[in-house]
Parts: C-alpha cells; structure tokens; sequence
C-alpha cells in the first residue's frame, strides 16, 4: 500500500486525529495515516519552499525508519503547472496499487485535482483508492476530525454510469454501482439493504439480454425489475441517492418492454416484442435490432395465419412452424414469383405487398451483419443504417395493419 500525501509551509500544531475507532496525537496528519495503516511507502508531495521549511524536517524524524518518498511539486498557479502536478502524481502509481490518498495539505484547487487524478488512474492503471482523507483541524479544538472523501469518487462512478444510460440505455453500469454500493455498505458496517444488489442484478440481467437480442428474456426481466424498483425506492434514497433522479427514467424503460405472458404469442405481446425491437435500435443496437426484427416477421405471420388468436408455446416457437413459415414467406417475395401472386391465408393486399418488401430486406440485412459484411457485395455502413430504420419502421405498419382489421 502506498500512501500520497502533501505537505505546506503552514505552522502545524499537536492535535488528536480521529476516525472511526482510531486516535493519534501528532502535529502531522501523515503520521497518523502511517500508525493506522502501515503503509509500505510514503510518497510526501511538496514545493520547494515546503521542503526548506521545518514541516519537512519535523515530519522526517517523526516518520524515522520509514520508506519515505520526498516529490518536488510546482506551486500549482497556472495551468501549465497544474497540469505539471498531474503528471508528477501520476507517475508515483503504478499498475495496480492500492492507494491512500491524503488531501488534507493539499492547497488551492489540488484537493479537487487531486480527486480526478484518482479517478483516471483506476480507469488507465485499475488501482484501487482505499481512502480519500481531510483532516479538519482548528487551532483551539483537541481534535481533529479525519473524514473519508472517497464519496466523491462514488459519484463520479454514478455520473459515468448516468452518461452512458442517457446516451445508449444500458443500465449495466447503474446496476453494478449499485451493486458495489450493497457490498460496500455491508463490508464497512455502514447499512444492510435488502434489495439494492437485486436491483442491480435485475439491471445487469436487462442489459445483457437487450445486447444478446433476447426479445422474451428482455421482456421478462422488465417486469421483475419494476417490481424489485418499488421495493427498493425507499433504499435508493436512504443509500443510492444519485439513482434517485434515474429512477423514473427507468421505470419508463422497464415499462415499454415488460410483459410477463411471454410465452403466450397474441397481439399485445407482438407490440411489446416491438418495443424492444425500436429500443435497440435506438440506442444502437442494429445487429440485434435486426436479427431481432427478422424473427418478430416470422411470430407474426405465425399469429396472422392462425386467425389472430393468442397461440401456446409450442405453437409459434417449435421448429416445424417456423419452418413452415420461413418457407411461405420465401415463396410470396420470390422474385420468380408473379407480383399479384398471395399467400392463401393473407387476404390483405396492402400486407401482402409489405411482406414482399420487409421479408427479403431484412434476411439480407440480417446475412450482411452476421457476415460482417464478408460478401462480394456488401452494404455501406450508410445504407445499412438507412435500410434498417426504414423496414423496422415498417413493421409497425404491419402491425397497425393486422389490428385494424
């Protein structure tokens, strides 16, 4: 364990440090870290009036047979020397280290330098900050109290996680925030939540299955998450306060795709299966969305040709249906076909001469992006995109077209 602290030209005065359980009288706050945590090395940022000052020379007696560390720091006025100290802290951490960081001498805009570098380097370096400590200290009090600012670097966590559900809906990251929340609450005595890390899971089951393109398991999940969502609102504001504002957003989600009779195929459950469809590709999903939407045609021409009444299990997703099926649907858009020629069990023109369109374009949408475009001729990345928005589009015509009758 390595621990960073700073150290200025302030006169420093004796006074009991205290956390949690801890107490340790000392003139130094880094003294008192050492006694608690036994760090290998004590890496000591300071200015070059910091290190001709007694501050110095005090605090390397009283650390005495410790791997102490001095690391010349600009004054950090400008912006070039800002960037300067960035660069100076980062080059003290290696690969993987636990670290304590200690802001408490930290002057200027450093604390919050500081907390940002901490974050960058458990993103490029996976190191794993134990503790972010400020001492708060006055003169005439006895102590001094030690607080653990690693909350802040928690909502950088949520603010990432936040981001990238608004910009692609996947909640993955708010599942595992709150995950790691649970965990931690437990692991440090500070609360026992019930339904956090179920939650989360629930999240992160979501998400996976919107990125496999698991239309039914997408709807199922979405209808257990808003359940365990209720049970847990009062828990998020109590523990997870920054999933509170994502909270509704999330509900709305889990709404547009929830359906808990999946394996009943009728009309309501063809629209939800949609939904999910719209989702992916929304937020950028068009393989699944795709692949996805190519077998919504198949469960609805299963539905259609069984007279629109809700169908088992067995019989829309067996394989001898879909089989079936897959064939009719070959047969009416074969370009060797007549145009006027129709399928006997649809008696709708207009559905016909969609099908026509829709079946052909997206098993050849779904071959270019399943081979990744490995063909003599595949698509541009523009025309995918633009053929893709307009057949899924065209399957809620199919859909408002079926219903009306």
């Amino acid at each position: 364990m390595k621990l960073l602290t700073f150290l200025g030209t302030t006169p420093y005065w004796r006074t009991a440090y205290v956390w949690k359980d801890h107490r340790y009288e000392t003139a130094f706050i880094a003294e008192a870290l050492a006694s608690w945590f036994h760090p290998d090395t004590i890496v000591v940022f300071l200015t070059e009036q910091a290190e001709q000052c007694d501050n110095w020379k005090q605090l390397q007696q009283r650390l005495q047979g410790q791997n102490v560390q001095p690391v010349r720091i600009p004054n950090g006025r400008t912006e070039a020397e800002i960037w300067e100290i960035f660069d100076i802290v980062v080059g003290q951490v290696g690969q993987g280290e636990n670290i304590l960081l200690d802001v408490t001498h930290a002057f200027r805009s450093l604390p919050m330098l500081l907390t940002v570098v901490a974050a960058f380097l458990r993103a490029t370096r996976e190191v794993r900050i134990e503790h972010i400590f400020y001492a708060y200290s006055e003169k005439e009090c006895p102590e001094s109290i030690v607080s653990d600012l690693s909350l802040l670097l928690h909502l950088l966590d949520w603010m990432e996680a936040t981001k990238r559900f608004r910009e692609t809906g996947d909640a993955r990251w708010i599942g595992e925030t709150l995950v790691q929340t649970h965990n931690q609450l437990y692991k440090t005595g500070m609360g026992k939540p019930r339904s956090l890390q179920k939650a989360g899971r629930k999240l992160e089951n979501l998400a996976q299955s919107l990125h496999l393109g698991r239309l039914m398991q997408s709807a199922e999940t979405a209808e257990q998450l808003q359940l365990v969502l209720e049970q847990t609102a009062e828990e998020v504001l109590t523990w997870a306060r920054p999933f509170s504002l994502l909270l509704d957003k999330v509900k709305e989600q889990a709404s547009q795709i929830a359906y808990r009779q999946t394996d009943l195929l009728d009309a309501e459950h063809l629209r939800k299966q949609l939904s999910v469809i719209h989702s992916l590709y929304r937020y950028g999903m068009v393989m699944q969305a795709v692949q996805a939407a190519r077998e919504w045609v198949v469960n609805w021409a299963i539905w259609y040709k069984s007279g629109r009444v809700p169908l088992q299990r067995e019989q829309w997703l067996s394989e001898k249906p879909r089989n079936s099926m897959e064939s009719d649907l070959r047969e009416a858009s074969s370009p060797e076909r007549d145009s006027s020629y129709r399928l006997d069990w649809l008696d709708n023109a207009k559905l016909g001469d969609l099908l026509k369109q829709i079946w052909p374009a997206l098993c050849d949408l779904r071959n270019d992006l399943a081979h990744c475009g490995m063909r003599p001729q595949p698509l541009s990345t523009q025309d995918l995109m633009q053929q893709a928005e307009k057949y899924l589009s065209n399957l809620d015509d199919v859909m408002r077209l079926s219903s009306a009758q």
